[in-house]
């Protein structure tokens, strides 16, 4: 797999652009000058977190003896229940109840950013894709363009209004269910290869 591929589905699961509104809804009462301060933070948290489970996630496999069908599978799953909570949020989701005040560690660099279902992503990736180099590439290719996407926030929100930001998270959770397909249907071909095989 591309560090390419594994970077722009990290990117979605990430959703950058969903979580527009909810961030700007954190800082509003934060003056302009600190908010960026605040994205750093908060960023270099969530890639700290997102690096840790990187590193473990691959020993902990390892010990487990998960076969490579299992984690195909495992992550096609993942993948598809991330989707349709992008395609059909639910009332108590993160983003439907924000604790007020700064946003400190909870809830912008965990689980906005760095949510269960991209850790679990993160893990079976690293499993999958035994070159760490190709993994760190990935992490930090997606770490930056949601950066940059958080960091411009107000910009983007101005241009593509709440409804154009809709719109493309819906359609960013139909690309994921598309994903999420495929690996599932390479997860199955390669349990059949094995079924055969044995």
């Amino acid at each position: 797999m591309e560090w390419y591929t594994i970077a722009f589905i990290l990117f979605l699961i990430m959703d950058p652009l969903g979580n527009i509104s909810s961030f700007l809804g954190l800082v509003k009462e934060i003056p302009r000058k600190e908010v960026s301060k605040i994205v750093i933070r908060e960023m270099l948290i969530a890639l700290s977190i997102m690096l840790l489970f990187n590193f473990i996630g691959e020993y902990l496999f390892d010990l487990l003896h998960v076969s490579e069908k299992t984690v195909r599978i495992t992550g096609a799953v993942i993948l598809f229940l991330s989707a349709i909570k992008i395609l059909f949020p639910t009332i108590d989701s993160p983003r439907n109840n924000l604790p007020p005040g700064e946003p400190y560690i909870v809830p912008l660099a965990v689980p906005l950013i760095a949510s269960p279902a991209l850790l679990a992503m993160i893990m079976l990736f690293a499993h999958i894709v035994p070159n760490i180099s190709l993994m760190l590439m990935a992490i930090l290719s997606a770490w930056l363009a949601s950066s940059f996407l958080l960091l411009n926030a107000n910009r983007i929100q101005k241009v593509l209004g709440a409804n154009g930001l809709v719109a493309i998270e819906r359609l960013m959770g139909m690309i994921l269910v598309l994903i999420a397909i495929q690996k599932f249907l390479e997860g199955i071909q390669l349990f059949v290869k094995s079924c055969k095989l044995g």
